[in-house]
């Protein structure tokens, strides 16, 4: 006796089969997640320009500072559970270092000190073409200020900064590879990295020392110190055609003891998360000075 497959699971196969033959296939990935990661922080270089959206999150909690110390009285008041968001969307020359930007802040108590009158929220623009970067605030004048680059004194140049970031996350020893995603409609490879902060801060601290910069040793020793017991990853989702990068959140977990002028058992945790889509990857943008 023949059976039939019913009509509407037929139509499902074939529904699934076009689309897997529709698919993109995947660029090739190293199977070590820490080779992957690097490969791929190498393949940014490509991306020239793109749309980028990312919101902010932070907070913060101060515990052991006395409300009856003059000197930490402020502290205890300001921070005791201090949180803060911001939130901005723009188009960003890679090529030319310049960019546009629009978004909004919450800053706590201290947004109000810094509304516009009449504004009910922090709203901000930024905007850099060249050597210039004009900011403002919702309903305010535009200011201009000049922007080193490596023809006005830093000794680098935008393009030299650029390389010398992948350099440093190539650098990574920790990496995880999970569950595919999709960002947006694009299929993602989805990787964990875990960055020590201690020697993240002392490659930073070279960086600075290989673009010019000084960089006093007791300061980066005591940051060590402070940053010893701090958390920082970053989870990436990677596009599966291209190998670009379509969606990071980057976290930082403050746990810092010991700190200079403050009371022994003074503690500061912060949780911090910054999270950032990338979008329009190397179409084109026009970014101008303001009017």
């Amino acid at each position: 006796m023949k059976r039939h497959i019913p009509g509407w699971i037929a139509a499902f196969l074939i529904a699934a089969a076009l689309m897997a033959g529709c698919q993109q296939p995947g660029q090739p990935i190293a199977a070590d997640p820490v080779q992957a990661v690097r490969d791929i922080v190498e393949k940014q270089a490509e991306i020239k320009t793109q749309h980028i959206d990312f919101a902010l999150d932070l907070t913060l909690k101060a515990q052991g500072f006395s409300s009856s110390d003059p000197s930490t009285a402020q502290t205890a008041a300001l921070f005791r559970d201090f949180k803060a968001t911001a939130s901005a969307a723009g188009d960003v020359d890679n090529t030319k270092s310049d960019f546009s930007l629009k978004g909004t802040a919450d800053l706590g108590m201290f947004t109000a000190f810094l509304l516009p009158e009449g504004a009910e929220k922090l709203e901000f623009e930024l905007v850099k073409v060249g050597e210039t970067m004009y900011s403002r605030l919702a309903g305010q004048e535009w200011n201009e200020s000049p922007v080193e680059t490596s023809t006005t004194g830093s000794g680098v140049s935008p393009a030299d900064v650029n390389k010398q970031l992948r350099d440093l996350l190539k650098k990574v020893a920790k990496a995880e590879r999970l569950g595919d995603e999709t960002i947006d409609g694009v299929g993602a490879y989805h990787f964990k990295v875990t960055l020590d902060t201690v020697e993240l801060i002392a490659e930073v601290a070279k960086l600075a020392q290989e673009s010019g910069g000084e960089v006093d040793q007791a300061q980066l020793d005591q940051a060590s110190v402070l940053l010893k017991d701090s958390q920082l990853t970053l989870e990436m989702w990677v596009g599966k055609a291209d190998l670009y990068i379509r969606q990071q959140i980057l976290h930082l977990g403050l746990n810092l003891k010991n700190i200079p002028d403050a009371p022994p058992e003074a503690t500061v945790n912060a949780d911090i998360n910054l999270t950032v889509k990338n979008s329009k990857l190397n179409e084109a943008v026009t970014i101008s000075k303001p009017k």
